[in-house]
């Protein structure tokens, strides 16, 4: 049975579906920033497509800048679980299986996203100065760094199919719902999709 949004009052010391729904859509936002600043801002002009030294360079000369960005991204993983949480509870009267299923879905994409960040870490290590590297000329080394950006790349999309079932899954609850705006089911469907 599908309850409205209003029988979802709190009881005793509850917290209220609006706040959850508010503490939600900050987290959310906190998510987007961060992964928006890391794409637009940093990752994106440090990697240059196809040119192994110009980006091996690039890193090597914005090393912490690069290193911030694997923080900012391991931030956006621990806010997914929170986010997880919520969205669990806010869907649950409209179908604890799925809403469970969905959360599932979007624990496994946020685990291999989070362990894909080694790729970055072991971008970093090739670009180092320790003195075991050193049997591999610099050229080799450049080459291996990006063989780790392009493999942390394949792992981000393996955790987007993942995210992409919780979406569908997600907005199918959301549609349904009778208390979320239909057009935000229909558009999680759609990036779902």
């Amino acid at each position: 049975m599908i309850k409205t949004y209003s029988e979802l009052s709190p009881t005793n010391a509850e917290i209220s579906p609006q706040t959850y729904a508010r503490i939600g859509g900050l987290i959310y936002l906190v998510i987007i920033i961060l992964g928006g600043l890391d794409e637009a801002f940093i990752r994106s002009r440090l990697i240059v497509s196809g040119d192994v030294a110009t980006t091996s360079h690039n890193i090597m000369a914005s090393k912490e800048l690069f290193r911030r960005s694997i923080v900012g991204d391991l931030i956006m993983q621990v806010c997914d679980i929170p986010s997880i949480v919520i969205f669990y509870i806010l869907l649950k009267p409209v179908s604890k299986s799925l809403s469970l299923l969905a959360a599932f879905f979007n624990l496994i994409q946020t685990a291999i996203l989070g362990i894909n960040k080694i790729y970055l870490l072991i971008t970093l290590s090739f670009l180092g100065n320790e003195e075991y590297l050193k049997v591999f000329d610099p050229q080799q080394r450049h080459a291996l760094a990006y063989l780790s950006l392009d493999l942390h790349e394949s792992g981000y999309g393996i955790g987007l199919i993942f995210f992409g079932f919780t979406c569908l899954i997600v907005g199918y609850l959301m549609f349904r719902s009778g208390y979320f705006p239909k057009i935000v089911g229909i558009l999680q469907i759609v990036a779902g999709l």
